[in-house]
């Protein structure tokens, strides 16, 4: 029986390749040219820093007190999902270059 959970752990929950994907679409796509890929840092860098913030103050001062912790990944993607859309409107008006360059990957933020 031992066997047969480390033939699976070594499968589904260990593997290097599957747990690494998740970030290469955009590492890809977007590694061709230097400035495109500081740009997509930058955002990545943005989203993620605000996300944080604004989750971890939205966890422990609303959903905690309220009993509503169960929600806690629904809203978490909801508002990850709605800072993406901030700096993709953002990144429209401050630098049409930048945003033309990232085209589809700016929504895989959410997904990574």
């Amino acid at each position: 029986m031992e066997y047969i959970l480390i033939l699976i752990a070594a499968v589904f929950v260990n593997n290097i390749v599957l747990s690494q994907f998740l970030g290469i679409c955009p590492f890809l796509g977007v590694s061709n040219k230097v400035s495109t890929s500081v740009g997509m840092s930058g955002a990545v860098l943005f989203v993620m820093t605000i996300a944080t913030l604004a989750t971890y103050l939205l966890h422990q001062f609303v959903l905690v007190p309220s009993g509503l912790d169960y929600l806690r990944t629904i809203t978490f993607i909801l508002i990850i999902a709605s800072l993406v859309q901030m700096v993709e409107i953002i990144l429209k008006k401050v630098s049409p270059p930048l945003y033309q360059a990232l085209g589809v990957f700016l929504p895989l933020i959410t997904t990574n």
